[in-house]
């Protein structure tokens, strides 16, 4: 957790921990403002056009605050999110990010991996990860990053699905019948997920 320390600057205190230029020129903050407090270390540029407060993002993932930054819909998917939940032991080398599809696809972080989802079923499983005071990031839910894994339109990993999925049902807070309730808007996925399940169970 992102330590927590008073601005020492009151248009800082508007701001979020991390922002833009443009965010910052809106909140007030003029270019001579900026330099000082540049200058001072209270604040720090990462990424094209980016400043963040350095004690607020002191322990913060600066990659996860760049996607969070250029694409506020970015979500934690995929490999990326079963690592989180514990249900695989790959740690991927780069962060599969998911926005919905039809949307800009970023840049950076030159360690993202971005995926296009579909819109109609973008927020199903999607909560949030704190990343620092005011900023977060979209994180899959172990069900849907499982239903997901299962899909053979985000995912090949057969093997990796079927280990997740195990993990998963020895947890004490896995309900079957809302795993399926969930695989249910991806016919595929569904259709993958019900024998391996069936068998486990």
């Amino acid at each position: 957790m992102a330590r927590t320390q008073a601005p020492t600057d009151p248009i800082l205190g508007r701001l979020p921990a991390a922002f833009t230029r443009d965010t910052a020129r809106q909140a007030g903050l003029t270019h001579t403002l900026l330099d000082r407090l540049l200058r001072q270390g209270d604040l720090d540029r990462f990424g094209h056009g980016l400043l963040r407060q350095t004690e607020q993002t002191a322990d913060a993932d600066l990659d996860l605050l760049e996607a969070a930054l250029r694409a506020p819909a970015a979500t934690i998917c995929l490999n990326s999110a079963l690592a989180h939940a514990g249900l695989t032991e790959e740690i991927p080398a780069r962060w599969d990010l998911a926005i919905p599809r039809g949307t800009h696809r970023p840049s950076g972080p030159p360690t993202a991996r971005w995926h296009q989802f579909a819109p109609a079923t973008f927020d199903l499983g999607r909560d949030t990860l704190p990343l620092a005071p005011g900023l977060a990031i979209g994180l899959y839910n172990a069900a849907r990053s499982i239903v997901d894994a299962f899909n053979p339109r985000t995912s090949t990993d057969r093997d990796l699905a079927i280990t997740a999925l195990r993990r998963w049902l020895a947890t004490p807070t896995a309900q079957p019948s809302q795993l399926l309730d969930l695989s249910a808007h991806w016919p595929n996925a569904h259709a993958a997920l019900l024998p391996v399940l069936q068998v486990l169970l």
